[in-house]
């Protein structure tokens, strides 16, 4: 049943993929401070990677009943998501060293970025197993209202606020991770208890 709530789970799911920091948000950070589009065709590229991480999850969560493992994804997708909120709190400002065209460079690195594919083993499956594909739909207006938004706020950022705004974003990133992190382990720990009884 489509239900605005899920839409909204849909768009700030979206949001929990693609605000963390990390070697994509650098090179749109780093982007934009120079060309807004070419930020954006980086962010593109990286969305694209993640239709293809979608397509793989959807196939390997659509031939496995994988429901009784759901306590487990669950506690692990949530457990992933408090350890990426410290260590998004924690981490510096980095800049990429990648060279090329922006929105193959964001799909190379997406290809490969270590947190977008654990996001999409944690995450994208436990909520593809508990939600079905519709949220899905949504993930990706909210990644694209990150990017773009991103990409605009950060140009006109860095020539009014200089540095201040890489904060807020780490600042963003991190609370959304831990919120998700939480609601996670809530529901991996509730599933768990109640298979106890």
């Amino acid at each position: 049943m489509i239900t605005p709530y899920l839409v909204l789970f849909g768009v700030v799911l979206g949001v929990s993929l693609a605000a963390p920091p990390g070697p994509i948000n650098a090179m749109i950070i780093s982007e934009a401070r120079r060309s807004v589009l070419r930020a954006v065709l980086i962010g593109f590229g990286a969305m694209t990677a993640d239709l293809i991480f979608l397509i793989i999850v959807f196939l390997f969560g659509s031939a496995l009943d994988l429901s009784r493992y759901d306590p487990y994804i669950y506690t692990i997708g949530g457990s992933a998501f408090i350890v990426l909120a410290y260590l998004t709190l924690r981490s510096g400002e980095t800049e990429s060293g990648v060279r090329g065209i922006g929105y193959l460079k964001g799909l190379g690195v997406g290809i490969g970025n270590p947190a977008q594919i654990g996001w999409w083993l944690s995450a994208g499956l436990s909520t593809l197993e508990r939600f079905g594909i519709f949220p899905f739909y949504f993930l990706f207006v909210g990644t694209t209202v990150w990017v773009v938004s991103l990409s605009y706020l950060i140009r006109l950022g860095e020539l009014r606020y200089g540095s201040r705004m890489q904060i807020a974003v780490k600042v963003f990133s991190t609370a959304v991770f831990a919120i998700f992190g939480a609601v996670f382990l809530y529901l991996g720990v509730s599933l768990l208890l109640s298979g106890m009884r």
